[in-house]
């Protein structure tokens, strides 16, 4: 999730019942409903008292996504977020002696199945032999399952909202609960992070790759977003599919799954945050009961790749069935740039929303566009990114004929000053999407947590209003001259069998 979405949350719910000429004060106000615990291991978590409803959100971070995964192990970051649901050694499990020594077999047989399917021949019927054996294990080793009773628990006792998510950056976990289960999930959710249990691994595999199949393999956008990133990354991971390759999918094991967590669900690495009728003191008490045995660890450290620079345009035309689309994008710097306000206020300016300059002149005007957007969170942000546009064209217009409106309001950017009516309505609407959202619990914790985990400090989230205040029109103009130039361009097109029938398209 992106700073320019997550911060500001808290600031602007408690501000806007205040003066228009709210200061430091407010600000300190706000801060004070902050309680940040931080354990001997290293663990933060922290907590906002909101007395009222009896009920509060739990909002935790850990920094591991795919920009972390070795190479050969794509989608191993959101395979064991899949894990993260199955159970812990004491919750999901009849036997859980026998279920490990079932499991046990099923990785040899497994391994077996690996060395035979990648050799240069491999002898076709020995692996339907392994694939029985595999099989027959892998029933064997489920009888022990109680399947679901992580969620199950969760949902008996009042939560509402379990989810989970991984990103190129960070996997987050979430839920609410009534105020009375917090001791329920401090127990729920050290046994969660501290004893995991790979079980149904390679059975939940198989929905991650069908995850894929819908998402990727049978979406023609999701193709092209795939090709896409391939063509804007030749070095850094971002370039790599979040969902992994197909062969990744099939071969990696459980033991790599337990590799990647015992690197990165470390308790430095990790940010809890619990919003709503709880007391900082009781949840602090119920923390150190419940999260005093997880083990200490080293911080992982940065991915060192570094994205050579570009030095021409790039380009990629996807022949498909699917509906034209359109995407450019241009490298952009990381969150922690001093730019990076600029460049989320002129995603809001340039195509975000009915009043911004691409969907007034492609929807409205020219109505070669059914649908308009920009973006500067994907694939992440805290490694330098993208700056992303994308247009839906309308029935009968190709990909490649909103491409001249697009580069044209560029140029315009780059060429003319915004004025200061239309950069002040800007900041005016994104304040007012920040409202919006953070009207829910989970609204105000998540851009608390997301400071803390990528910043150490929590209180920096509150500053990005007055960061978004802070850009000029020179700013807004300086930035455009910067990014949005040809040699820094990425573009991905989409051309349908019929405009192909017709001879209506140049790939360029």
């Amino acid at each position: 999730m992106h700073r320019s979405v997550l911060a500001g949350l808290a600031l602007f719910v408690a501000l806007a019942t205040l003066a228009p000429t709210a200061g430091a004060q407010d600000i300190a106000r706000l801060e004070s409903e902050v309680t940040k615990i931080t354990l001997d291991n290293g663990l933060r978590i922290l907590v906002v008292e909101r007395p009222g409803a009896p009920a509060f959100t739990y909002f935790a971070q850990v920094g591991v996504g795919g920009v972390n995964e070795e190479q050969g192990r794509t989608g191993l970051a959101h395979m064991f977020e899949h894990m993260a649901f199955k159970g812990t050694e004491e919750i999901g499990t009849d036997n859980l002696r026998k279920e490990e020594k079932a499991m046990e077999k099923v990785d040899e047989i497994y391994l077996a199945m690996f060395e035979e399917r990648n050799k240069r021949f491999p002898d076709q019927q020995k692996l339907e032999e392994l694939q029985a054996e595999f099989e027959a294990a892998q029933d064997e080793a489920r009888e022990h399952v109680i399947a679901n009773e992580f969620g199950n628990i969760v949902e008996k006792n009042g939560g509402t909202g379990l989810n989970a998510s991984t990103g190129y950056d960070v996997t987050t976990y979430f839920y609410s609960l009534p105020s009375n289960k917090l001791e329920l999930w401090a127990y729920l959710e050290s046994e969660r992070f501290i004893n995991p249990v790979m079980r149904e691994f390679y059975t939940e595999r198989d929905v991650v790759i069908e995850e894929r199949r819908m998402r990727t393999d049978s979406s023609p956008v999701g193709r092209m977003l795939e090709e896409f990133l391939a063509m804007a990354y030749i070095g850094h991971p971002y370039g790599r599919p979040l969902v992994g390759y197909r062969s990744d999918l099939d071969n990696f094991t459980r033991q790599q799954a337990l590799d990647l967590y015992e690197r990165y669900y470390v308790p430095s690495n990790v940010v809890i945050g619990l919003v709503g009728d709880v007391k900082a003191d009781e949840v602090e008490k119920l923390a150190k009961k419940y999260f005093r045995d997880w083990e200490e660890g080293p911080k992982p450290g940065r991915v060192i790749t570094v994205e050579p620079e570009q030095r021409g345009e790039r380009r990629v035309a996807l022949r498909d069935q699917g509906q034209p689309f359109y995407v450019v994008g241009f490298h952009k710097p990381d969150r922690f740039d001093d730019d990076a306000p600029v460049y989320d206020v002129i995603t809001s300016l340039f195509a975000n929303g009915r009043s911004s300059r691409l969907h007034e002149r492609l929807v409205k005007e020219e109505k070669k566009a059914v649908g308009v957007g920009a973006i500067t969170q994907l694939p992440g942000d805290i490694y330098p990114g993208l700056f992303i546009t994308f247009v839906v064209p309308s029935a009968g217009v190709s990909a490649l004929e909103t491409e001249q409106a697009v580069f044209e309001e560029l140029e315009r950017l780059k060429n003319e000053p915004v004025s200061a009516e239309e950069l002040e309505g800007v900041k005016t609407r994104m304040k007012a999407d920040f409202m919006r959202q953070s009207r829910s619990n989970l609204g105000t914790i998540s851009n608390l947590v997301d400071a803390e985990l990528w910043e150490d400090d929590w209180r920096n989230g509150l500053q990005y209003p007055i960061e978004i205040d802070g850009v000029t029109a020179a700013d807004v103009q300086r930035v455009a001259q910067e990014c949005f130039v040809e040699k820094n361009r990425n573009v991905a097109y989409i051309i349908t069998e019929t405009e192909e029938q017709e001879g209506g398209n140049d790939a360029r």
